[in-house]
């Protein structure tokens, strides 16, 4: 059915008519207030997983992944490349997209629990939260659906969507396409932003309460709650990647001239760390402000919040995954060289496993200590 088919105040909800408001209530949304449109942040204290685990991209997880050399558990085979990460449910289902235009639900032995056609590819990381999962699509479309695998909503978008939902604190939920748009857990759209061209930086929240955005044209953009923007600060290279916000509320971002740039919170830039190719990757921040990020060059760079060169550990290939940071401070990375890296907070490297493809995905790392990874082979794996 369709909204249209419902009566009265009622829209199509899991395929029934149902009132909003007891789905609004069903779902933890406070209703929208039709004269502001705006919500209590104090109502949305649940927690949502999903790119870089955290509204902020940090990279960081509270769990503990292995420090020697993981032994393979599964590998379930998608019918193409793997590029999202993989992200771990509440009762460790994994959730991940392919590029086959397939979205599934794999139980932690490895099996199908269920799979959703979207019918085009799949690039982002689902965005898990509440009773929820969130992801665009190729197919110029947001996809809401339930953690069974039943089709929640879906919206019809501008443009084709290459980067990760994000969770605000407000509970909206951020993404980008032509722009950048916000949303609410029913699928309403607040407003839409527009770009130049097409934007692939998944949104990062930052406390000053901007949502911060990197475009095609290079510049980095900090926008307000209304989708009015507070500040553009250009950086001479394309943004590919996400933007990643420490403690201190300062913003790291890559560009596509090869740099790492520091960024405060009114846009004004610090300083600038330079590699030797461009940085797709999104900057991970440790639990002591280091960043760590990879390069293009072949490189993985750990920098301290001055700008300073901490360690750098040299791998066979591009490096485009972004880094994961584990309880321990260990950090967990993929290169083109069909290697995953684990590598300790001084940059000495723990070990080296064999995917067998590049990896580009990111790891998700699970409560047990297993590592979740996609890769170009078309698996997603699974290590402890």
């Amino acid at each position: 059915m369709s909204d249209t088919e419902c009566r009265a105040d009622r829209i199509c909800h899991e395929g029934r008519c149902r009132f909003v408001e007891e789905v609004l209530t069903e779902l933890a949304i406070p209703p929208l207030d039709p004269t502001s449109g705006d919500v209590d942040a104090g109502a949305f204290p649940r927690s949502a997983n999903g790119f870089m685990g955290d509204a902020a991209h940090t990279g960081r997880s509270e769990n503990l992944g292995p420090a020697v050399l993981p032994s393979p558990v599964w590998t379930y085979k998608t019918g193409a490349r793997v590029f999202a990460s993989p992200v771990a449910g509440h009762d460790g289902t994994i959730y991940v997209g392919s590029l086959d235009g397939q979205f599934v639900a794999l139980n932690p032995d490895g099996t199908l629990k269920w799979r959703y056609a979207a019918g085009q590819k799949i690039y982002p990381t689902a965005l898990v939260v509440g009773s929820s999962i969130i992801f665009g699509t190729h197919q110029r479309e947001l996809v809401s659906l339930s953690l069974h695998g039943q089709p929640r909503w879906k919206l019809p978008l501008q443009d084709v969507v290459d980067a990760s939902a994000t969770l605000g604190p407000d509970g909206r939920i951020y993404l980008v396409a032509n722009g950048a748009l916000a949303v609410d857990l029913l699928g309403r759209l607040y407003w839409h932003k527009p770009t130049a061209n097409h934007v692939r930086s998944a949104p990062a929240v930052h406390p000053a309460q901007l949502i911060v955005i990197g475009t095609s044209e290079g510049s980095l953009i900090g926008l307000r709650p209304d989708g009015s923007v507070a500040w553009e600060t250009p950086l001479g290279g394309a943004i590919e990647g996400a933007a990643s916000v420490d403690d201190e509320g300062r913003i790291y971002v890559g560009t596509g001239r090869g740099e790492i740039v520091q960024v405060d919170e009114s846009g004004a830039i610090l300083w600038r760390f330079k590699t030797g190719d461009e940085v797709r990757a999104t900057p991970a921040i440790a639990r002591d402000g280091t960043i760590v990020a990879g390069s293009y060059d072949g490189n993985v760079y750990a920098i301290a919040p001055t700008g300073a060169l901490r360690w750098k550990v040299a791998t066979g290939g591009r490096v485009r995954a972004s880094a994961r940071i584990d309880a321990e401070g260990r950090i967990y990375v993929g290169s083109q060289d069909n290697l995953l890296y684990c590598i300790d907070p001084n940059g000495s490297v723990l070990w080296r496993y064999n995917i067998g493809q590049d990896v580009d995905s990111s790891v998700e790392i699970a409560a047990d200590g297993t590592l979740y990874v996609g890769s170009d082979d078309g698996g997603v794996h699974a290590l402890r």
